[in-house]
């Protein structure tokens, strides 16, 4: 493993501290009565600083679930259950999961997302669960499995944003109740002979 030279780890550091100081404003007085200024000022480094490492705040919030859902992947990489309905069961909880304890941040992701897409990691991990299923007859081979995940996501999100504004119903109830309709919809037609 290469060892970063003294100008790259202090950048490393840099990142790091700026991108804690920032979540540690977000988490006690909120995202939106958060400052550029105020992060700048708490983590000691000048204003200009801050955008060279980020280019708003929203990319911190961004860089928050970027992370986020990179350990979620690790996690259901790690824990395999034995049918496609406990693996995205699983993934879909933990997202869920996050999307209810980081409502404000999730919120800021989604709206600040670019050309239309959230992280690719969660896609892709999302894709290789249904590509398995595909492969292992569990689902339908009917559809292009980046196809499925980006419905998946889509009915996931829809949700998300819908108790969101309008803080009703169970987001967790109805993230099972969206594994539950994909699935059927997508299950291997048996034919009658």
């Amino acid at each position: 493993m290469l060892e970063l030279s003294r100008r790259e780890r202090k950048k490393q550091e840099t990142y790091e501290r700026l991108y804690k100081t920032a979540l540690q404003l977000f988490q006690t007085q909120g995202y939106e009565t958060t400052s550029v200024e105020q992060i700048t000022q708490l983590a000691d480094v000048g204003k200009g600083t801050f955008y060279n490492y980020f280019e708003s705040k929203e990319a911190v919030a961004l860089e928050f679930s970027r992370r986020h859902y990179q350990r979620l992947i690790q996690k259901g990489r790690s824990t395999q259950k034995n049918s496609i309905k406990e693996r995205l069961s699983e993934l879909l909880e933990a997202w869920a999961d996050f999307m209810i304890h980081e409502r404000e941040m999730t919120w800021v992701t989604i709206k600040n997302r670019e050309d239309g897409e959230l992280d690719k990691g969660l896609h892709y991990g999302i894709i290789g669960v249904l590509t398995l299923a595909q492969r292992e007859g569990e689902i339908s081979d009917r559809f292009n499995p980046d196809f499925l995940a980006e419905s998946l996501e889509g009915m996931v999100l829809q949700h998300f944003i819908r108790w969101h504004v309008t803080q009703e119903g169970e987001f967790k109830e109805e993230m099972q109740q969206i594994v539950s309709l994909f699935l059927e919809g997508m299950a291997v037609q048996k034919i009658n002979a």
